[in-house]
């Protein structure tokens, strides 16, 4: 009877591992409505409604080291899409939301820490000026002590 309920608590507690595993998988693949559910793990780039996206986007994927190594999740805004490297879906409410809450300007791009606040607005996506920007803040220097 001692070994039977050995097991059972054996069986339940793989069970309820097997259920938070799925559960964390399901959070993974949970769809992008607002940056906010960024905050605190990933820096942002916002590309608004610039004349040259397929440039941006060139120069983002030229950089994808660079980008990962400084946590950064980018969007760019063109025509009412939104273009990403974040892994997930993307809500279509998330456009709206971008720019209910920064109200980012036309031709702007704009730096977001993990904070959530704007750091600094940009006339084209110049990443060397953004990289210096975001490698002088307190947070990304610990992250690289570490």
């Amino acid at each position: 009877m001692k070994y039977m309920v050995q097991v059972f608590l054996l069986v339940f507690s793989f069970s309820a591992s097997a259920s938070q595993l799925d559960n964390q998988e399901i959070n993974k693949q949970a769809t992008l409505s607002d940056l906010s559910s960024l905050n605190w793990q990933n820096r942002l780039i916002v590309v608004n409604n610039i004349q040259n996206e397929k440039q941006a986007l060139t120069i983002f994927e030229k950089h994808v080291d660079q980008i990962d190594d400084r946590h950064i999740v980018w969007f760019i805004i063109k025509d009412n899409k939104v273009l990403s490297n974040y892994s997930g879906k993307l809500s279509e409410s998330l456009l709206t939301n971008i720019q209910n809450k920064y109200q980012i300007g036309q031709a702007k791009v704009v730096l977001i820490g993990k904070d959530g606040g704007v750091k600094s607005q940009f006339d084209f996506v110049d990443l060397e000026s953004i990289f210096l920007q975001i490698d002088a803040m307190p947070m990304r220097q610990m992250e690289m002590r570490h």
